[in-house]
């Protein structure tokens, strides 16, 4: 802020000044007013203002005070006006040329005149007389009246002092008028006689080498200058420039050639000034010199132009060589005359190689060939027309490859219009033109994308005007894209604005118009008519691009034609009524459950059997599946089917299960449930599908049955006696063959010389074993027919095989045969009557080894392994097979010549008594199996 006030105190004057002070004044008040009212920062800020003013006015009082800043002011004010020779010279416009002294008259014009033909400002003094009629010294700085572009020192002289001039011109009264002639038009004059003896010199030159005439002519050795001697004025010359200005003159003096030289000379400032001297002498009648006369003019404002143009120039030489592009110049009749350096690195050209025998341009070094004729076609036509040069092309690089290249070139003319010369610039475009081309091929591919996208594509300006639609959407709606008539715009708008349902027009276009009003996302569903006249159903959607500043450039929009998808939404909301209304009229009660067995479904049946919902039995600290079934099973059955249940959700296995339900009125009624896993595509469980079936009548029904059926097994029993007695022969006739034959056996031992008591001794053991079984198998027999379990127990089923093995195999080394066992690991032990499974697996075993008889070699193999609920035993023989598998289980019926036809038919009754099951087939590689199963939980637990 003081910078501005100091300017002011400087140059304003009268009423301006007096109120510059007065503003100063109160400024300096009011903010001492405001400091001592208002405490805190504004105290503050008022106190920074008060010294801010104080500072100013103390500014403004030495600015105002000082007559040398009056006279800076005065000067400055003077350099604002132009100096013309001529007329009133140097004297400034507000001042009367009466008010300057008559003295310094000539004075302010010699200044005018050199400022003007040296381009220096000159400063000097004169006397301006003042209202009371005294005379007061003023500064005066005269401007050349041009602009000069380089920065040079004022040259000062002070006319108030002495001047010297020659007490006697002699005979250079002529060269000393000649002399005052020069100075009256360039400002500096001199003469000197015939010896080189100065006579006059312009006061303002003395004043400015601070030389007075004695100073100029002093002898500094004993020869006089014309001679070889040194004078005073050639100390005022710059050491390296004095020999050669001091031998021109003397030369001069002696030949009478005129003397033209520059030098250096020294001003009073101490800076030495380029000067331009020149001079011619002045001759009698006869031809004698009688002295010379000369002037010498400040060229200083020249040789540092000169020198900033050379500057300049190489600055220019170095920028166009370091400016990233490849400039070139060409005469107007197109030959080349100027490459920058980058082009020559570049491309590898000199003038040489782009010039041709005749000095025209030859391209063909720097250019493609395939665009050799466009590049000469138009560059002739540029040259002859003077139409301004452009061109892409690829052009040579040093290294021999070749890049896309712009080429601009622009003609130089003079005032007449006519060209002097060609200015060019070439600029690698090659990263440009295959970046273009990049996103032509990218461009294609989006339209092209765009085009192919299954839904309509489109755009809207900020208010509303459609001018985009996909190929899609255009195909759709049957836009006629021939039709010039129309702008795009319109074509675009009329179509959509005739597709649009009728019923739907009017709430798709407030909602469009409130989307653009407001600048939220569009989206509805509305029917527009394809161009066959068929409407169908859009699912529309829109979103604004927004700038920076959040205002809306475009809207872009897709719509989707969604009429198939509503028709089979329709067609499954349909299917899903019909399935509700097929679920709901089922005669059984329907449910699900999510994976982890959560209920999330009942049908109406069930709920109203239950006679409470989903949600009723939630409980904190339970899950609604455990208050679900606390609630509905009976608690006899409960445990049972939770355990069911569990495994089914762990292992993903069908649950099936009879159990009692309560009904809504608290009565317990027995049905079957059964429960299915649904799965994705993955195999994962994502719900449980459950029916239940009330079987309360179909329970009582079969307690009755089972009655009827116990009653009706004992009077079959009662008739069957005289079979049974055969059963009995049969089984007994077994064991008691084979006491016979170890008897025989014994015998034979006992017998033999000597006696084999060992042999004797174990086959005994044998006889009695085999009694012994034949008594169990009339007991066994007998406990069959009278229903009873008491002999059994839980006996390993592996155990049982191997003892039925170990009873047939010396059989079956007689025979020739073998019999193997495979018994899978970890069979659970069966509750079962050891005996009768025993005989059951002894009379299978002898039968297979009966059937490979003929062959009299063989393997019978028996292997037992767990199926699910059951464990399976099969007995399997390489004999001839079975023609009748299911008759074989028939009494009395038998394939054996000496059979009785009852074994088989006593082991399926064994078998089935325990719960299991006995069946024969045919082997696929021949011979025929036995198999049996025996459940792992026995029938009488089933039961209880």
């Amino acid at each position: 802020m003081l910078a501005p006030l100091g300017a002011l105190f400087l140059y304003a004057r009268g009423y301006l000044l007096r109120s510059l002070w007065g503003g100063l004044l109160a400024a300096f008040a009011g903010a001492a007013v405001i400091a001592i009212l208002y405490p805190g920062p504004v105290r503050e800020s008022a106190l920074s203002l008060v010294a801010s003013v104080a500072v100013a006015a103390c500014i403004g009082a030495l600015i105002v005070r000082d007559p040398s800043r009056r006279g800076a002011r005065d000067a400055a004010a003077q350099r604002q006006e132009p100096v013309h020779p001529g007329g009133r010279g140097a004297i400034p416009d507000d001042v009367a040329e009466g008010a300057i002294h008559p003295d310094d008259r000539a004075a302010i014009a010699q200044a005018a005149a050199y400022a003007f033909w040296t381009g220096v400002p000159q400063v000097t003094s004169y006397r301006l007389r003042q209202p009371d009629g005294s005379y007061r010294w003023t500064e005066l700085r005269a401007e050349p009246g041009y602009g000069v572009s380089v920065d040079v020192d004022a040259m000062v002289s002070r006319p108030d002092d002495r001047w010297t001039v020659a007490e006697s011109l002699g005979e250079t009264v002529q060269a000393v008028q000649a002399a005052k002639v020069i100075e009256s038009l360039h400002g500096k004059a001199w003469a000197f006689d015939a010896t080189g003896k100065f006579t006059y010199v312009t006061p303002a030159a003395q004043i400015a080498i601070d030389m007075a005439l004695e100073d100029l002519n002093r002898r500094l050795g004993e020869r006089e200058f014309i001679d070889g001697g040194e004078v005073g004025w050639m100390r005022g010359v710059h050491p390296d420039d004095v020999d050669g200005a001091a031998a021109t003159l003397r030369h001069c003096l002696k030949t009478g050639e005129p003397w033209n030289i520059e030098y250096r000379m020294l001003r009073a400032t101490g800076h030495y000034v380029w000067h331009r001297i020149s001079a011619r002498p002045t001759r009698d009648g006869e031809g004698r010199i009688t002295g010379w006369f000369g002037t010498s003019i400040d060229i200083d404002v020249y040789k540092k132009t000169e020198a900033a143009l050379r500057e300049r120039e190489k600055h220019l030489e170095q920028l166009i060589d370091t400016v990233p592009a490849m400039i070139w110049s060409m005469s107007s009749e197109g030959r080349p005359i100027y490459l920058n350096r980058r082009i020559m690195e570049v491309t590898g050209a000199t003038l040489d190689t782009v010039k041709a025998s005749d000095g025209s341009l030859s391209l063909k070094k720097m250019i493609h060939p395939n665009f050799w004729e466009l590049a000469e076609q138009t560059f002739t036509r540029s040259v002859v027309t003077g139409a301004p040069y452009n061109i892409k092309y690829l052009q040579h690089r040093a290294g021999g490859s070749y890049r896309w290249t712009q080429t601009r070139a622009e003609p130089l003319r003079n005032e007449a219009g006519k060209i002097i010369r060609w200015y060019g610039v070439s600029v690698d475009i090659h990263d440009l033109i295959t970046t273009q081309t990049e996103l032509n091929l990218r461009k294609q591919e989006l339209t092209r994308l765009i085009d192919l996208v299954p839904s309509f594509l489109w755009r809207l300006t900020p208010t509303g005007a459609p001018n985009f639609f996909n190929r899609r959407f255009i195909d759709f709606l049957g836009i006629d894209e021939g039709n010039l008539e129309k702008s795009q715009t319109e074509r675009y708008a009329a179509a959509l604005k005739a597709a649009i349902h009728p019923d739907d027009a009017s709430r798709v276009w407030a909602e469009i118009k409130d989307c653009l009003s407001s600048g939220r996302p569009y989206a509805m569903r509305y029917r527009l008519r394809r161009h066959d006249g068929v409407y169908r159903w859009m699912d529309g959607r829109a979103e604004p691009l927004l700038d920076d500043d959040g205002g809306i450039i475009q809207w872009y929009g897709l719509s989707h034609d969604i009429d198939d998808q509503l028709r089979v939404e329709e067609a499954l909301r349909e299917s899903e009524r019909s399935l509700r209304q097929l679920v709901e009229t089922l005669p059984a009660l329907i449910y699900c459950a999510a994976p982890n067995g959560e209920p999330i479904y009942r049908s109406e049946k069930l709920g109203e059997f239950l006679g409470f919902g989903l949600e009723d039995k939630d409980e904190d600290g339970q899950t609604r599946l455990t208050g679900t079934l606390e609630a509905i099973i009976h608690p006899d059955d409960l445990p049972d089917v939770k355990e069911k249940y569990g495994r089914s959700l762990a292992t993903g296995a069908p649950y099936a299960m009879k159990h009692r339900l309560r009904r809504a009125d608290g009565e317990y009624r027995w049905v079957e449930t059964r429960t299915a896993a649904m799965r994705n595509a993955e195999g994962e469980i994502v719900q449980w599908n459950g029916i239940c079936f009330e079987i309360e009548d179909q329970v009582r029904a079969q307690e009755a049955l089972t009655l009827t059926q116990e009653r009706l097994a004992r009077a079959a029993q009662a008739a069957s006696l005289a079979e049974l007695s055969a059963s009995i022969a049969h089984e007994v006739n077994q064991p008691l063959a084979a006491v016979v034959a170890n008897s025989h056996a014994c015998q034979r031992w006992l017998t033999s010389d000597p006696p084999n008591l060992e042999r004797a001794q174990k086959t005994i053991e044998r006889i009695i074993r085999d009694a012994n079984s034949a008594a169990d198998v009339v007991g066994r027999v007998r406990a069959l027919f009278r229903q009873t379990d008491q002999a059994r127990n839980l006996c390993p089923l592996d155990a049982i095989l191997h003892e039925a093995r170990d009873l047939m195999t010396e059989e079956a080394a007689r025979r020739r045969m073998r019999i193997e066992v495979e018994v899978e690991a970890g069979l659970p032990s069966l509750e079962l009557d050891r005996i009768q499974i025993q005989q059951v697996l002894v009379n299978l075993i002898r039968n297979g080894l009966e059937a490979m008889e003929p062959a009299r070699r063989g393997v019978l193999r028996v292997r037992t392994l767990r199926a699910g609920d059951f464990v399976r035993t099969e007995v399997r023989d390489t004999g001839m097979g079975l023609g009748a598998p299911d008759k074989v289980f028939e009494a009395f019926f038998s394939t054996k010549p000496n059979g009785m036809g009852m074994g088989l038919a006593i082991s399926r009754t064994i078998i089935e008594t325990h719960g299991g099951r006995l069946w024969a087939e045919n082997n696929q590689d021949g011979g025929a199996a036995f198999i049996f199963t025996l459940p792992v939980e026995s029938k009488a637990d089933h039961d209880r």
